[in-house]
């Protein structure tokens, strides 16, 4: 499930490699998708990538045009040897969608524009690493913008995760409900990697 009106949360452990111009002008981290053709009123996507200029961190958040497609959040000093990094996306007070970014549990910069969207409906398909599919406003095919660096610990929530669980869970595993108790239950996907 992907609701803007809930919100999402997206969080990883990243440590990246080369982000120069001449390796790539930009890589993926992840990129969602609901499988509609580009151009489309029920296209949908959510993709954060790495840039080599200005602002590490470029974030597209698009229900058919409405939303908004790579805008810059951070300075290029965020990154780190391993960071953990953190993006939340909600429907905003003010029509925009309001969008935070964290870095090592703490907000580093907020971005609000774009119009709001509600549910990305349709089956939703992700990768990690590189696009799922040609993005709306490039020509780059699947698995295009593939990235150099390493990931850790990634979770999709499906609801837009509080300044204080992001600051008491990025240095720690999260755990997932049991027979008996519902815990985390709006956990949409978590890669652990450790195997």
């Amino acid at each position: 499930k992907c609701d803007l009106s809930e919100g999402v949360t997206v969080e990883f452990w990243l440590q990246t490699g080369s982000i120069a111009s001449t390796v790539t002008e930009k890589q993926v981290v992840f990129d969602l998708w609901n499988g509609v053709s580009v151009g489309s009123s029920e296209y949908g996507r959510i993709t954060v990538e790495l840039t080599s200029s200005g602002s590490p961190f470029l974030v597209t958040v698009l229900s058919g045009t409405t939303g908004y497609t790579q805008q810059s959040i951070g300075d290029q000093s965020t990154l780190s040897d391993w960071g953990h990094y953190a993006f939340s996306f909600a429907s905003g007070t003010t029509g925009n969608i309001a969008t935070k970014f964290y870095q090592n549990g703490s907000l580093n910069a907020t971005l609000s524009t774009g119009t709001n969207i509600g549910e990305i409906l349709n089956p939703i398909e992700a990768r990690l690493g590189a696009l799922i599919n040609r993005p709306a406003s490039s020509t780059a095919p699947a698995g295009s913008g593939k990235l150099s660096g390493s990931i850790d610990e990634f979770r999709f929530w499906k609801t837009r995760r509080t300044d204080k669980q992001i600051l008491e869970n990025y240095w720690t595993q999260v755990r997932g409900g049991t027979n008996n108790e519902i815990a985390n239950a709006e956990l949409g996907v978590y890669y652990k990697f450790n195997e």
